[in-house]
């Protein structure tokens, strides 16, 4: 979509720079139109050459037309061409916008990107164009107000929320991904030292200790070296992990691997959805196109083909027919659309409004009042109280008037601002229904598969699943490995290994005898050694407790492990993959679109620093908790 849209702007930009003094030649119309009667073509005053050339002749469309009527100054020109707009359904005309965004420079900057707000109210880019000439002109709470508009405007712009999503959910998938990768080689990591003694006594019990970590480590890259890549080391970790944890770790390093197995398929293939979402289905991408107004001959040419199955298609038609002046044709259209859809609102109060304009009131106000029925819409009541006003109807004006300043009243005062008698406004194809077509005919699996095989080359990239059967048989097999055998440990005070092979007895697995003795046995030690070896524990664990909480606040997840807290250790590591990857990411992972501008950079980054803050907080709580136990 990014090639028509900068068409689209070229054009307009070639519009602006000619002061608008020059007119476009339209695009050809459709052969395929389809045959009006004389009846409906003097409805509207139309001639029979109505088809073959256009009411609008000499330019692409009414929109067009109204920007070269007169010869006045821009800010006027923009404000007669949204009202034209608005009446021809089109909420935001995005070329132009983007047209003026390129032109204002300097002094104009300001004004220029105020103007293209106004043109495309809903386009992000509009909005942040204004936010930073605000800033530069030391507006800056107009700057801050405008910035804020322009985020919120991501989710009702079609292209753009796509991107913002699409965005997002790969960052989520990255998240989930290689976070819980992080967090296993952590808990991993953490029992290298224990998992190495006992797999040495295990082959032989005087080998030295060089060759007991040559040993573990050969054990835990042998999948990285069959070619599984990144997961083949996190399945050795997880292994050692799993074998040598407690119960509450275990249950994380599983929501690990669970978490590893979603972010793989279903949050990376809809990631993939979001972004190729307008590679899909054609027709939408057409549809898309006219309702936007940069639609090509081609885009015409496949909605006549599709309209008579495809009733978007022909709602398209009867758009571009109405904003190319055509109001016969799109009369027929709209009304052979009732034929088989007779409770669509949206074409209903379309078709209201093309009775409205050929003075047809009564025909419009009941067009009006079927559609009512059917949808709550600001704009529809507005419609329905200028028939009204029309009719002389005063106290039905009064109350569609206040129902639909009961639905939006911010809406109703923009379109009361207009002060005509003759103004009502059509409704745009609903956003809703393009962007169901574009995603129901997506596909994410290209995307899912390509990570899927940077995550794991070998035999386990072919399938997701086949990393969730491998996970799932080393968590049973180290599970139950793990409840053979004594495991070595370290003494909770002095550091000491504890290992029932070398020792013969232990006292427990977190106390070593030394110590045992040395603070439960005080009526047999020395008391003068007893409280040196005291000072020196307790300086050695200053020193263990300083390099504890720098390796907590360096390495994530470190803490939430530390205080044997894997909950808060994982939660840990995923917010900070967040942060890092959003902050990394923040311009998006594909090409803008030309429409969301700094305002996706500015939502992602708003998210990374929320995430950081989160990360900070969990960092200082396992802190507090390592403390205190």
């Amino acid at each position: 979509m990014t090639r028509p849209r900068l068409m689209q702007g070229l054009h307009w930009l070639a519009i602006l720079l000619a002061g608008g003094l020059f007119a476009v030649p339209a695009a050809s119309p459709s052969p395929d139109s389809p045959a009006i009667s004389a009846e409906v073509l003097a409805r509207f005053g139309e001639g029979p050459t109505s088809l073959s050339g256009s009411a609008s002749a000499g330019y692409r469309s009414e929109i067009e037309r109204s920007w070269f009527e007169g010869r006045d100054g821009l800010a006027a020109r923009a404000t007669r061409t949204r009202i034209r707009a608005l009446e021809l359904g089109a909420e935001n005309l995005e070329a132009p916008a983007v047209a003026l965004i390129a032109l204002a420079k300097g002094a104009d900057e300001l004004g220029g990107a105020m103007l293209a707000a106004r043109l495309a109210p809903d386009l992000p880019l509009a909005r942040m164009a204004e936010a930073r000439a605000n800033w530069r002109a030391g507006e800056y709470r107009a700057a801050f107000v405008a910035g804020w508009q322009g985020v919120l405007s991501i989710p009702r712009h079609l292209e753009g929320s796509l991107w913002v999503a699409g965005t997002l959910l790969l960052i989520v998938a990255v998240v989930l991904i290689f976070g819980s990768m992080a967090f296993i080689a952590v808990v991993g990591s953490t029992e290298l030292d224990c998992a190495s003694h006992d797999l040495g006594d295990w082959v032989s019990p005087g080998m030295p200790t060089f060759a007991r970590v040559a040993l573990i480590a050969a054990a835990i890259l042998l999948p990285l070296a069959l070619g599984e890549g990144a997961m083949g080391l996190t399945l050795g970790l997880f292994a050692v992990g799993f074998a040598y944890a407690g119960s509450r770790m275990r249950m994380a390093l599983g929501l690990a691997g669970a978490l590893i197995l979603i972010g793989a398929y279903p949050v990376m293939n809809l990631a993939g959805v979001a972004l190729t979402a307008f590679e899909g289905d054609r027709v939408a991408v057409s549809i898309h196109a006219t309702v936007q107004g940069f639609e090509s001959p081609r885009d015409i040419a496949m909605l006549t083909a599709a309209a008579p199955d495809d009733p978007l298609a022909a709602h398209a038609l009867a758009v571009h027919a109405r904003r190319r002046g055509q109001n016969a044709l799109a009369f027929e259209r709209y009304t052979a659309i009732l034929e088989s859809r007779p409770r669509d609102a949206v074409v209903l109060t379309n078709l209201g409004n093309l009775h409205f304009g050929a003075g047809e009131t009564e025909a419009a106000i009941d067009a009006y009042q079927r559609a009512v029925a059917l949808t709550d819409s600001p704009t529809l009541m507005f419609n329905l109280s200028q028939a009204f006003a029309r009719a002389f109807r005063m106290d039905e004006f009064e109350t569609a008037m206040q129902k639909g300043q009961s639905f939006d009243a911010a809406r109703v005062a923009q379109l009361s601002s207009i002060r005509s008698a003759d103004f009502v406004v059509d409704l745009p194809i609903p956003a809703s229904a393009i962007r169901t077509r574009l995603l129901s005919a997506a596909n994410g699996d290209a995307l899912a598969g390509h990570w899927l095989r940077r995550l794991a080359p070998g035999m386990l990239g072919n399938h997701y699943a086949a990393i969730g059967g491998t996970l799932a048989l080393i968590a049973l097999g180290a599970g139950a490995l793990g409840g053979r055998f004594e495991h070595s440990s370290r003494c909770g005070r002095c550091g000491r290994r504890i290992c029932t092979r070398c020792d013969g007895t232990v006292w427990s697995s977190e106390l070593c005898e030394p110590c045992h003795h040395l603070f439960a046995g005080t009526e047999n030690t020395d008391r003068t050694l007893r409280e040196a070896r005291i000072r020196q524990l307790r300086q050695r664990e200053r020193r263990v407790r300083q390099y504890e909480t720098l390796a907590a606040l360096l390495i994530p997840g470190v803490g939430g492990v530390l205080a044997k807290r894997p909950d808060l250790g994982i939660v840990g590591v995923l917010l900070f993959a967040f942060a890092a990857t959003s902050f990394v990411w923040h311009r998006g992972v594909v090409p803008d679109p030309l429409a969301v501008g700094a305002a996706g950079s500015l939502a992602l980054l708003i998210g990374a620093v929320m995430a950081s803050f989160a990360y900070l907080m969990v960092v200082l709580a396992s802190l507090s908790i390592r403390r205190s136990s």
